[in-house]
């Protein structure tokens, strides 16, 4: 027997764990060169496509605002155009024009009807309408009656108007008084679902305490307390002569508590005259934090003073009501510190 056929077959050994690891890192090191150009591409697009979408939006933006630019220049010229004519047409006399006295009127009357519909949010009117309407005859003629009544429907107009903007932001109630018993100091206005329950002051027997409240500079709604008293009333000329109490800022649980110290609480304490052409954007009373707060005369009735009050921010105040510096200061502190009381 030959020394080869007693030989058993030798297994190859197992690849080390040095051989492995060889192995693993070559592996390794192939997937980082194919995934890093990979990755870099991927990035790249994601990069580039956000970029792109950037861009277009910014052109959009830029599109749209200088498209609403030239919108708003065009609208401007369009509107300084037709108010220098038609307040040219109010003020003017053509001697070639020979009108009767009640043509002149009506004739100023519409130009006002174009002048308090395009430009009653940012000029002060009322004295226009308070011209017109002393030019108008006295008396009971049916001329007179008319062209009176056209004058203060277009007054109402503009009032209710205001009053709609102001409501957004704001808050607007509507009260009614009995003007045959204002002469004695016993005429009280009733209002409506803001008015503050009392059970020691029966409705129109007392004065009524309101709660009302605004927007804020911060977001926020901010509550006030309302007291409006009747004092005089002119029937002939539609003007009443009212007291206009006004709180600080309150709580929404302080504001509609009827036995708030008015005196302790008080900002604001006067008397005025508010007649129909008293607009509420134009002719209001400035109060703290950037609010305003208005009277208007809302109806015409023989038996009825219907008046509304109006609670609203600045900002919604006509285009010649312009924040002070220090409101202005005040709001940029507030907005940088929204916790900061007002």
């Amino acid at each position: 027997m030959s020394a080869n056929e007693g030989d058993v077959p030798v297994p190859t050994p197992p690849p080390s764990d040095s051989e492995g690891n060889r192995r693993f890192s070559w592996m390794i090191d192939l997937v980082k060169v194919l995934a890093l150009p990979l990755v870099t591409l991927v990035l790249g697009y994601w990069f580039n496509s956000s970029l792109n979408e950037r861009q277009q939006i910014d052109n959009n933006v830029r599109l749209y605002a200088e498209m609403m630019g030239r919108r708003e220049e065009a609208d401007s010229n369009l509107r300084k155009d037709m108010f220098n004519s038609i307040l040219n047409t109010f003020m003017a006399k053509d001697p070639n024009l020979r009108l009767s006295a009640e043509d002149q009127i009506r004739q100023q009357i519409l130009s006002l009807e174009l002048l308090a519909f395009n430009f009653h949010e940012s000029l002060d009117i009322a004295p226009l309408f308070k011209e017109v309407n002393r030019r108008i005859p006295t008396g009971d003629g049916a001329s007179s009656q008319e062209l009176r009544s056209r004058l203060e429907s277009v007054a109402l107009q503009v009032i209710e108007h205001q009053l709609t903007a102001l409501s957004d932001v704001g808050s607007v109630e509507r009260g009614d008084a009995l003007p045959d018993k204002i002469k004695d100091l016993q005429a009280h206005i009733m209002f409506g679902a803001r008015a503050i329950a009392d059970p020691g002051v029966k409705p129109g027997e007392g004065p009524s305490r309101v709660c009302l409240s605004a927007e804020g500079t911060n977001g926020q709604r901010r509550y006030r307390q309302f007291v409006l008293e009747l004092i005089g009333y002119t029937a002939a000329t539609h003007e009443v002569q009212v007291r206009l109490y006004v709180s600080k800022p309150l709580t929404g649980e302080q504001c509609g508590q009827p036995t708030l110290d008015l005196q302790g609480q008080r900002e604001i304490d006067t008397n005025f005259v508010v007649d129909l052409f008293d607009f509420p954007m134009i002719d209001n009373t400035r109060l703290s934090g950037s609010e305003r707060c208005a009277v208007s005369l809302t109806a015409l009735n023989p038996n009825v003073v219907s008046l509304t009050l109006s609670y609203f921010p600045a900002s919604r105040a006509s285009l010649k009501d312009k924040p002070y510096y220090d409101e202005v200061i005040r709001d940029l502190v507030r907005e940088r510190q929204p916790g900061a009381l007002p």
